[in-house]
């Protein structure tokens, strides 16, 4: 990559890395665990330097993504199994490690495997599609798992799995925003691919996930008390309830509408 190419990269994964921060680390994660100010200038810091990079892993990633890293001896998938074991060191050192967190390490590899095998097979079944969706947002769930040893706390496994749902839906609302995006170039979306797999069906199918995911969200969200109840869906809605509202009309690569109908 040429030096201008690296500033390019580094500035779009700032920009990245900063809206992240802000959107669930900052507005979700904070409030939701009632952290103090002194906890939240603790944890903010080390938060914002390891989204940054995650998405200059991602460089390497996007690099990679018509190469099969499942062939033997392939250098890519051996320079990103060093990144992540550069990361391990990097967060031990930082004190944000312990197993929870290591775990969301080994979750992001998945990701990186299975959107590499999608891509250069060209293989994305319903269940694939949905799996790298759950996947995708690992970076998110190793903010979260690192706020307990920055600060020294029990994790918090019920608040963990409450959260989960939420950030499947903030990625797959992420996804409808960006889809017209994401064909012109190719990037993986999960919408583009349920409209690969069903076309003119695809807004449906992908409302029937979306409610599945949520229906999880809110079973969950029924374990905590009245006013903490309240006080985690007013954050967690925020987070992806308009942002997957609207679906889309279907279209081809091309951009032409593959549906007659537009959907609300």
């Amino acid at each position: 990559m040429k030096p201008w190419d690296r500033l390019q990269a580094s500035r779009e994964a700032l920009t990245k890395s900063r809206d992240i921060f802000r959107e669930f680390a900052r507005d979700l994660y904070f409030p939701a665990l009632a952290l103090s100010r002194w906890e939240r200038i603790r944890c903010g810091p080390v938060l914002f330097l390891v989204e940054f990079l995650v998405y200059r892993v991602d460089a390497v990633a996007e690099h990679t993504r018509d190469v099969d890293l499942d062939a033997d001896g392939n250098q890519d998938y051996r320079r990103l199994v060093r990144y992540k074991q550069a990361f391990a060191t990097l967060l031990r050192r930082l004190g944000a490690y312990d197993d929870a967190v290591g775990h969301q390490l080994d979750q992001g590899e998945q990701y990186v495997r299975l959107e590499n095998r999608v891509t250069a097979h060209d293989t994305a079944d319903h269940e694939s599609v949905l799996r790298l969706v759950e996947l995708r947002s690992s970076d998110l769930r190793l903010l979260h798992a690192m706020i307990y040893p920055l600060l020294g706390r029990p994790l918090d496994q019920r608040m963990l799995d409450l959260l989960w749902p939420v950030e499947v839906l903030a990625d797959i609302g992420n996804d409808l925003a960006h889809y017209e995006q994401d064909v012109r170039t190719g990037n993986f979306n999960a919408y583009a691919a349920f409209v690969r797999l069903y076309g003119p069906d695809a807004p449906r199918r992908l409302r029937a996930e979306t409610a599945r995911y949520e229906r999880l969200f809110h079973e969950r969200l029924s374990e905590f008390p009245g006013r903490r109840r309240v006080a985690l869906a007013t954050l967690c809605l925020r987070r992806y309830r308009t942002q997957i509202d609207r679906i889309p009309d279907p279209v081809h690569a091309g951009g032409q509408d593959v549906m007659a109908e537009g959907h609300a």
